[in-house]
């Protein structure tokens, strides 16, 4: 039988539950994976689709005589689709990227708080569990999608990052706090 290696925080935690930490860096594949499986660039591509068909519609006049279509209000259609089905998912990725990028080096911590990153023993970012939503799993990484008012963030946790009983113990724990989809 293995054991489980949990490691604990370097300061103590009001909570007194088991903390796993680990800590890498994650890369901008994986982020697309996650905020893909997060449903992120379906809810944006449906938004382009809904909006430069309406601007399209704004463009097409039909009356007795017969139709026109303002050229105009299609190209701007076009423009619309092509800045939120191409060229939106792409600024969100490499947005991430660099916001990963600045906290390099940083732990990630999961206790029975939520999830927090931590540099130099300080907590950067922390997300209570409340303010958490759902999770999503693939074969290489959880993604953990939560909100709070109007903002809705997504966080990206590898499973290459961990060591294989630390992976099934994060999806135990997110399990019994969340709901999957």
């Amino acid at each position: 039988m293995e054991d489980i290696n949990i490691r604990q925080p370097l300061h103590p935690l009001d909570t007194g539950e088991v903390v796993l930490r680990f800590t890498g860096s994650v890369e901008k594949s994986e982020l697309r994976e996650g905020l893909k499986a997060a449903g992120t660039f379906r809810r944006m591509r449906w938004l382009a689709a809904v909006g430069a068909l309406s601007i399209a519609l704004l463009g097409v006049r039909v009356d007795p005589e017969g139709g026109s279509v303002n050229i105009g209000l299609v190209a701007a259609a076009v423009v619309y689709a092509a800045v939120f089905a191409w060229l939106a998912p792409r600024q969100i990725v490499a947005s991430a990227v660099r916001a990963q990028q600045a906290h390099e080096g940083a732990d990630c911590v999961v206790d029975g708080a939520g999830i927090a990153a931590v540099l130099d023993g300080t907590d950067i970012k922390r997300l209570s569990w409340d303010a958490m939503k759902r999770y999503h799993e693939t074969s290489s990484l959880y993604t953990v999608v939560g909100g709070s008012g109007l903002k809705t963030w997504v966080m990206v946790l590898p499973k290459r990052l961990m060591t294989a009983p630390d992976a099934e113990l994060l999806g135990a724990v997110l399990d019994s706090r969340l709901r999957r989809r």
